[in-house]
């Protein structure tokens, strides 16, 4: 079964799915991966995130109205590819941009939210408006969400684009001030298939001690 797994098979074959079928998703999977989320280590241990699940039609496709917009006003002309170009850019844009036309179809929009916290390198004078979430805190929450979904067989993917909107959102939603939206993860059954993902290796990216130095000292 998907969710026997090996932590490593996981890891390997989990690519952003951006392409959903609209079949629901049962709670009880929603409550899965929550619940492999909240396992997430976070600083101090205080847990600061929360959760919202969009389902409701109306609020799905308010969400990706203003996504859909915003992804034309952050990118405009990048987004136009020639639909014969196969290249990895390509297939990337238009997979993104099915995404945003088609969000409000996916069965849940899980909000990923954060307490907000200021980081320590913003001194007490400084600190005006808004303190941001405390994203060193949500993301490995974030991850296990990502990992949980791939290990049970559903699509996702993460995107911050909601970052265009997100006082409007969290008006709308009733999130509180004192959280900030961190991730919206789109989840469902996947179109595609899941397949290896191809990374830079490992040993282009390493540093030993020093950067440029690949290999450690003998």
């Amino acid at each position: 079964m998907a969710e026997e797994m090996g932590v490593f098979e996981t890891i390997h074959s989990m690519r952003a799915m951006r392409r959903l079928k609209s079949d629901p998703v049962p709670t009880e999977m929603i409550r899965k991966i929550l619940d492999a989320g909240i396992r997430a280590p976070s600083g101090q241990n205080l847990q600061a995130w929360a959760f919202v699940v969009l389902q409701d039609p109306d609020n799905k496709k308010f969400f990706q109205e203003r996504y859909h917009q915003a992804m034309l006003d952050r990118f405009g002309n990048a987004l136009k590819v020639d639909p014969s170009d196969k290249s990895s850019w390509a297939r990337t844009v238009r997979a993104a941009m099915h995404l945003a036309e088609h969000m409000h179809e996916a069965p849940v929009l899980l909000l990923v939210c954060g307490k907000r916290d200021w980081p320590f390198s913003v001194p007490a004078e400084k600190r005006e408006g808004k303190a941001p979430p405390s994203y060193g805190s949500i993301y490995p929450c974030v991850q296990n969400i990502l990992l949980a979904c791939r290990a049970l067989g559903l699509g996702a993917s993460l995107t911050t684009m909601h970052q265009m909107f997100e006082d409007e959102l969290q008006e709308r939603l009733g999130i509180p001030f004192e959280y900030g939206v961190v991730a919206t993860i789109p989840i469902g059954f996947p179109s595609g298939k899941f397949g290896p993902v191809t990374r830079r290796p490992v040993s282009q990216v390493t540093h030993f001690d020093q950067w440029g130095q690949h290999e450690p000292p003998a």
